[in-house]
């Protein structure tokens, strides 16, 4: 084996081809001759009819599982990059774009009440003064900003900031394999964090917090001149110096759901928020898939969709969306656990809406919230609302591919300005009427009955369940 690397951030020169990535995979499920041919054809470039490529939830289990250190899930990320700047991406990508009016935070401000417009509006000037500290929202949080509300985080009330025009920190431009986007995020960070004088960063966000910590530094030589941790941390040690007192201890059963960004700072975000649900009196009940085997709430599962065979197919990507998401709530639920907590905003607001879709009787909470519940304090709580506002946002977009030809062209992403945070774009005037239009349905008692839901449930699940089966014929036709 040649003692080469041609990779920029996968080692090829320290991979033995073992397949230990693949084979520990928890999606994949791959044999050992199957996950070494995998890894054989992405270092070959033979991303054609990869396994990997187009089922990769990004959820990075591979790096942790690699005996060797090579970076394997890099190497995933790479072949992204390589396909993105050959084919370019499909329309639906526009939804995680905030430079795009398409974008699903533009989009869902059209349908959000004054009162969540105007603490986003809080946030954003919060990034235009000198703060030693701060606390970060971030993209996901950004759809469900009631998340920042309650007596638990009002030291931090003050400082809180943020804005989808910092990009997540680079956290979905990476895992999209967007190298050259992600780099001119990290030159918008470097700037925007210098200006304001930050010696600390709390991060309502674990992705970001990773991203800022570990991802831009080791990757890709970012210099960062302050501390970073995810807010978590910050709520644990408020609990554990009886700052915040539990007066209404949970008693139930609680299982946790690690995102994927969980797996960084040694996995300790793991091991955080299951002493924050200790402490709040709930009794833990791990899923089959947990800590740093965790399966992707069903989010970025999405992403190989956008690469590859029949990547132009939207309806592909709903329904890989659907069936990954609805994977993680069956998990949650076959523990016996009344309540699934999570620490990302993205996971929360994504396994809420696949609860609502099917019906679930499993309650899905924040982190932070568990802790208000604990407190005797009752969450501000628009969940169900923001979810179907999401579906809204979807099946606008999906309008717009049918109504126009030229939405089912690929496109290359636009480059953004490093040097100041960009407001984001508004989408149009007839697409802004109709989302709101879609939303008023969605929200009439047409939709929002027994009955609808029902039958909205029955559908969702027969959906997927012939999506499985149509997935597991196909694997066992490429042999599996």
């Amino acid at each position: 084996m040649a003692a080469t690397n041609s990779f920029r951030w996968f080692r090829e020169d320290l991979c033995d081809r073992c397949g230990d990535c693949f084979r520990k995979c928890p999606v994949l499920n791959l044999s050992e001759q199957a996950a070494k041919r995998e890894i054989q054809a992405l270092i070959d470039g033979d991303t054609g009819d990869s396994l990997v490529f187009r089922s990769c939830t990004t959820c990075n289990v591979c790096d942790s599982a690699c005996p060797r250190n090579a970076s394997p899930y890099e190497l995933i990320l790479e072949r992204f990059n390589d396909y993105l700047q050959k084919h370019g991406l499909p329309f639906l990508a526009k939804l995680v774009l905030p430079n795009e009016p398409e974008n699903i935070w533009s989009n869902l401000r059209t349908l959000m009440s004054e009162e969540e417009l105007v603490l986003l509006r809080s946030w954003e000037e919060t990034l235009h003064s000198r703060k030693k500290q701060i606390l970060l929202t971030g993209f996901y949080t950004n759809i469900v900003p009631y998340l920042a509300s309650g007596k638990i985080i009002d030291d931090l009330r003050p400082v809180i900031a943020g804005s989808e025009g910092l990009w997540g920190c680079g956290g979905d431009s990476n895992k999209l394999g967007a190298i050259a986007l992600t780099e001119q995020v990290q030159e918008l960070l470097q700037k925007q964090f210098e200006q304001m004088g930050v010696e600390k960063v709390y991060c309502f966000m674990e992705a970001e917090a990773a991203m800022l910590a570990e991802v831009l530094p080791n990757r890709f030589g970012t210099l960062f001149n302050f501390e970073v941790l995810p807010l978590d941390y910050w709520i644990l040690d408020k609990l554990e110096r009886g700052e915040v007192r539990i007066v209404n201890r949970l008693n139930r059963r609680v299982t946790v759901h690690d995102n994927c960004m969980s797996r960084y700072f040694d996995g300790k975000p793991q091991d955080v928020v299951r002493r924050i649900v200790a402490l709040s009196g709930g009794e833990l009940v791990e899923m089959e898939h947990n800590r740093f085997n965790g399966l992707c709430c069903g989010w970025a599962a999405t992403i190989p969709t956008l690469y590859g065979k029949g990547s132009n197919n939207p309806f592909g990507t709903l329904m890989y969306l659907l069936h990954s998401l609805s994977l993680r709530l069956q998990e949650a639920e076959a523990t016996g656990a009344e309540i699934v907590v999570t620490s990302c905003p993205a996971c929360y607001i994504f396994l809420s809406m696949m609860k609502e879709l099917v019906g679930s009787r499993i309650e899905v909470y924040h982190s932070l919230e568990i802790v208000q519940l604990a407190a005797g304090e009752s969450p501000v709580s628009r969940t169900p609302r923001r979810c179907w506002d999401i579906l809204a946002v979807a099946t606008n977009i999906l309008l717009q591919l049918i109504l126009s030809r030229e939405n089912w062209k690929r496109f290359s992403p636009q480059q953004i300005d490093p040097g100041k945070v960009q407001e984001l774009p508004r989408p149009m005037d007839r697409d802004a009427r109709r989302l709101k239009t879609i939303a008023r349905l969605y929200r009439s008692p047409a939709v929002q009955n027994p009955v609808s839901k029902l039958v909205i449930a029955s559908v969702i699940k027969t959906a997927i369940a012939a999506y499985r089966v149509r997935q597991r014929i196909r694997d066992i036709m490429v042999g599996r």
